[in-house]
């Protein structure tokens, strides 16, 4: 699903499963088994180079869009020495523009792999690729987290946002990681944004980005892709109408 403007789309890569019968398995069907067993790194290994291998196709012409495609990582990835070297091969086989792409990694994850979660990101910012720290918030010392890592954005956890309506509390919390985001210049993710009331307050607590049904519900990454060139390209015919002589 997209979260941010039309000007600069963002979209967060999911993965699905599917079954026999090609009914889709969501990820709190999968994702514990993957971990149990020690095959999330391949399992994030598949989606990186998937990815990358899609918005490769029409390189060219997406980076014109200006959109940006986050995809998740896991602790094991973080973890693994060889992962580093395998995200920057993807990266180059692809061409894909580094800025074109976004990581986001939950706080305690990074926390957990301190030392290569940082070389991780330090490297690859360096690149030019960005950093989302996502869930921020449920950590005991989520602000002091922000001196150690090189995010761009910062991605509330949701079950702040969920009754941010109707709760005084979470109201607050918004406010003082908007409030620190702006001193900070990062920019703020706003998950499960699912009515206007919500949305609304969101605008007004400063919040930079919203994502969740309200917006848009999750669809191949293929479909998006044609949907965002489509419109691109007739803003751009638009444009160009607009700016021809009478």
């Amino acid at each position: 699903p997209g979260a941010g403007s039309s000007d600069h789309p963002y979209f967060e890569v999911l993965v699905r499963l599917l079954d026999d019968d090609d009914r889709q398995i969501l990820p709190g069907e999968f994702l514990s088994a993957a971990e149990r067993y020690q095959l999330m790194e391949d399992l994030d290994r598949w989606v990186v180079a998937n990815t990358l291998e899609v918005l490769g196709r029409t390189v060219s012409t997406l980076t014109a869009t200006g959109a940006r495609f986050a995809i998740n990582l896991s602790g094991q990835s973080l973890g693994s020495e060889p992962f580093l070297g395998f995200v920057q091969q993807q990266l180059e086989r692809s061409g894909v523009p580094p800025g074109m792409v976004c990581f986001e990694i939950t706080e305690s994850v990074a926390v957990a792999n301190l030392q290569r979660a940082q070389t991780f990101m330090h490297t690859l910012r360096r690149a030019g690729c960005h950093f989302s720290l996502d869930d921020f918030g449920t950590g005991l010392s989520s602000f002091a987290y922000l001196k150690l890592f090189p995010v761009d954005t910062l991605k509330i956890d949701g079950s702040f946002i969920q009754d941010l309506p109707t709760n005084v509390v979470s109201q607050s919390v918004v406010a003082a990681i908007s409030e620190v985001a702006r001193v900070m210049r990062l920019d703020t993710v706003a998950e499960f944004v699912e009515d206007q009331a919500t949305l609304n307050l969101l605008g007004q607590l400063g919040i930079t980005w919203a994502q969740g049904y309200l917006l848009g519900e999750p669809t191949p990454l293929a479909e998006h892709i044609d949907t965002l060139l489509a419109k691109h390209a007739g803003a751009k015919l638009a444009r160009s109408a607009e700016n021809r002589p009478g």
